[in-house]
């Protein structure tokens, strides 16, 4: 990619729809992790809302401890604070996602939610999130960590080449992160205040791998092969084992297997 410009503070706020989500934005130019500073500044009693942005992440996480590439100036890294009521709370794994996949198709209509809440285009990840949340004293606070493959070229890094793509790649031409996270914002602000049975539904719509045989990961489980079928009312995902036997998984990672030679 050519060189990408800074980013643009007063574009991104004129693009702005929110009341709350995105107005307090704190930026960074390098941290090791978006997660960290949210959770200091939440800590320090920054509001439901906040986004916590960073150029570029040393130290970036996925789920299960994974790292998470994020070289600086192309992409965008963000976690947000949110303050919800415990109704709410609850749902958010399935209204995140939403919200981003929204805010990507945008760009890139044919991107997918790859369950539970990557994002991705063709057979490639463009999109990784992990929703970390706390209980304390003032109730529930959830940080979204949300890094997005804006104008990162995968083909230099031969770890990733094969396996994540960008939107920019996906395009070939570079892509307004400014208009992207604001509507990221805007779109998460939506989904937030939206009725769950509106956003599982979305949800289930915009799930990209029903039908498509999968090895699922349990957290403390083993490993088994299963076809997903579904997904159910709190987000959950449906498969049917190769023996025959549904059951629902709330708690795993997903892999596509390859199809057979």
């Amino acid at each position: 990619m050519s060189s990408l410009p800074p980013f643009d503070f007063p574009r991104f706020q004129s693009l702005l729809r929110t009341r709350l989500v995105g107005r307090p934005l704190v930026y960074r130019p390098v941290v090791r992790s978006t997660m960290d500073v949210a959770r200091r500044e939440a800590d320090e009693g920054a509001i439901h809302g906040t986004a916590v942005l960073a150029e570029e992440q040393t130290a970036g996480r996925g789920r299960r401890g994974r790292s998470f590439y994020s070289p600086a100036g192309a992409n965008i890294y963000v976690t947000f604070i949110l303050r919800c009521q415990l109704e709410i709370h609850r749902t958010l794994p399935v209204r995140v996602p939403v919200a981003v996949a929204a805010a990507i198709r945008s760009v890139v209509p044919e991107a997918v939610i790859k369950w539970p809440n990557d994002i991705w285009v063709g057979q490639r990840k463009a999109c990784g999130m992990l929703i970390d949340a706390e209980f304390g004293d003032a109730g529930p606070v959830a940080f979204p960590g949300i890094g997005i493959n804006v104008n990162f070229d995968p083909s230099i890094n031969p770890e990733l080449r094969d396996i994540a793509t960008s939107l920019a790649a996906v395009l070939g031409r570079q892509v307004d992160r400014e208009a992207l996270l604001a509507r990221l914002c805007n779109e998460l602000e939506h989904w937030l205040d939206a009725p769950l049975d509106e956003a599982v539904a979305r949800f289930r719509e915009l799930n990209g791998f029903i039908g498509v045989e999968l090895l699922v990961s349990p957290v403390g489980g083993d490993p088994f092969v299963a076809t997903a079928i579904d997904i159910d009312d709190t987000g959950g995902l449906v498969v049917r084992r190769e023996g025959g036997t549904i059951e629902t998984v709330t708690a795993a990672d997903v892999t596509v297997r390859p199809a057979a030679t």
